[in-house]
């Protein structure tokens, strides 16, 4: 598999300060990967992503996990992660 695409890993986390604070970016990466826009429509309705944007990403080594994907400066939701032996399949949707 070529990982020819690259995107931006975001997480985020709470404070532990006290309740109603937003999250903040705690760590962002860019990381070399495969992107594969899901096009099947019974793909997307066993995922529930029929009425959005949806790309299934596939990164070579195994990653900590993650809240938000950006591609092309656009940020997109993980809706899915796939812990594999030597890699990671993240599926993402929303976008602009």
């Amino acid at each position: 598999m070529r990982y020819s695409d690259r995107i931006t890993l975001i997480r985020y986390s709470q404070d532990d300060d006290g309740l109603g604070d937003s999250p903040t970016s705690t760590k962002t990466e860019n990381v070399p990967c495969e992107l594969i826009p899901i096009t099947n429509v019974q793909d997307l309705e066993s995922f529930g992503l029929l009425s959005a944007n949806a790309y299934e990403i596939h990164i070579k080594n195994k990653i900590a996990l993650v809240n938000r994907v950006k591609i092309d400066g656009i940020e997109y939701t993980v809706n899915k992660t796939f812990l594999n032996r030597k890699s990671t399949v993240l599926i993402v949707s929303g976008g602009g």
